[in-house]
């Protein structure tokens, strides 16, 4: 109910929350919800977290929001004919020259380049269910945040989504 309301907020253009916040601990919630529907799915999270409290100023729930959009469309891309051994999202933490890098990987069939260049366009969707709006909000989101977020291709097969945030020093 908080993330929708506070994405909800966002789309009418009230003001954000910002404080220092602990990005460690934001992904740890948001991987907390997102838990039981991998395990429904039989998607292996697999964490890599930076060591110690990595702080931002930002609004909690707003990257809540966007982790766990993410970590849901990484779950998706894993549900259908992938088999369930190779069903293993990664998320990454690390921290480089004042910057706070999540990455969620998946090892599902990847996106084409046709399908790449229309992803953060609002209203396009490849889901069946979908409206088309998630990653749209979600970069809205991140750059609001003076951050920054992109697709790539997962060497090991699937996509990667990365996101960085400036941290609080």
């Amino acid at each position: 109910g908080r993330i929708i309301r506070r994405v909800h907020d966002f789309v009418r253009k009230s003001e954000p929350k910002l404080a220092e916040c602990d990005l460690v601990e934001v992904l740890e919630d948001s991987i907390g919800f997102i838990e039981a529907d991998a395990k429904l799915h039989s998607v292996r999270l697999v964490r890599k977290v930076a060591p110690g409290p990595v702080s931002v100023y930002a609004d909690r729930v707003m990257i809540e929001q966007v982790l766990l959009n993410l970590m849901r469309n990484a779950i998706d891309a894993m549900s259908g004919d992938i088999p369930p051994e190779r069903r293993r999202m990664t998320i990454r933490l690390t921290l480089l020259d004042g910057q706070a890098r999540i990455r969620v990987a998946d090892r599902g069939t990847g996106i084409s380049q046709a399908v790449r260049e229309k992803l953060f366009t609002p209203f396009f969707t490849t889901k069946q269910e979908g409206m088309g709006m998630g990653l749209n909000i979600c970069r809205s989101i991140i750059e609001f945040h003076r951050g920054r977020l992109w697709v790539e291709d997962n060497p090991k097969g699937g996509t990667i989504f990365s996101m960085s945030l400036p941290t609080a020093q």
